[in-house]
């Protein structure tokens, strides 16, 4: 138990302190931000409204992800439903605290190659249904600003279980536990992706002591690199929860380009840049 509570320390130093800064930044934002001031960005299909979306979600301190009943509210204020998608997608993706996270657990280059390699697949993914109708179902809710302190309260939770099941796999599986296939970038890319499909940790700062107790038991770095890089989105709560806002077959073409786009970066990176 000495070494669970020193992991669980370890970890939680990593990750708490950057998402209460986080949460100060992400009030401070939304008692300025509307949801017409989310439509007029995203308002019109263009190159740079496409690049500057995703940006903007991969920054956005609004943890949104938990607010798709409003998308249906966001496009009758005007927001353009691909941009909306490209937003949700990127807001899921990453996170405003994610870098300095990252970089604390693996290092700035390692950072640096995830935000880059997980931005250029919503890229691709974004444009590869740039031209297809997207629909959001209409919903109830009207302003992403209901609930603040409840959504973050309940991000916090998720974050603490997330760092208390990394810590019990960091203490509790014996290092031998896995094949060497484990520790093969072969093998690393497959696992990675497959515990990325089938596992949830809440929002995506849970990803983060996960994979930082697979590289602790030994997981290669291009394993690591892709559970961090292509289950954000390839998940199937995430796919399920986008599909309940949805329709699903409007934007399953989005989610399979952006795995495959992710996972040959992963590759590639994890092989020629790590």
């Amino acid at each position: 138990m000495s070494m669970f509570a020193k992991t669980f320390i370890d970890y939680a130093a990593g990750i708490v302190p950057w998402f209460l800064l986080g949460v100060l930044v992400a009030y401070l934002v939304e008692r300025r931000f509307s949801p017409r001031g989310i439509s007029a960005l995203l308002g019109s299909l263009s190159p740079g409204r496409v690049l500057g979306a995703l940006v903007l979600g991969m920054i956005s301190p609004l943890s949104i992800i938990s607010q798709l009943s409003v998308s249906g509210a966001l496009v009758r204020l005007g927001a353009n439903p691909v941009l909306l998608l490209g937003f949700f997608a990127a807001e899921r993706s990453y996170d405003f605290q994610s870098f300095p996270i990252i970089a604390g657990f693996f290092g700035p280059r390692f950072a640096v190659l995830n935000a880059a390699a997980i931005y250029v697949s919503l890229v691709v993914a974004l444009l590869a249904v740039a031209r297809s109708p997207v629909s959001f179902r209409a919903g109830n809710g009207s302003d992403i600003t209901d609930g603040f302190w409840f959504r973050q309260v309940r991000l916090f939770a998720v974050v603490v279980v997330g760092i208390a099941v990394a810590a019990a796999a960091r203490t509790f599986i014996p290092e031998g536990a896995f094949s060497a296939a484990f520790r093969t970038d072969l093998g690393g890319l497959a696992v990675g992706t497959a515990v990325g499909f089938v596992s949830y940790f809440g929002t995506i700062i849970g990803n983060y002591p996960v994979a930082k107790a697979f590289a602790d038991l030994g997981m290669s770095d291009i394993g690591v690199f892709t559970f961090l890089t292509v289950s954000p989105l390839f998940n199937v709560v995430i796919i399920a929860l986008f599909a309940s806002a949805a329709r699903w077959r409007q934007v399953a073409r989005f989610f399979a380009v952006y795995a495959a786009t992710a996972l040959l970066f992963s590759a590639g990176i994890g092989i020629f840049l790590l």
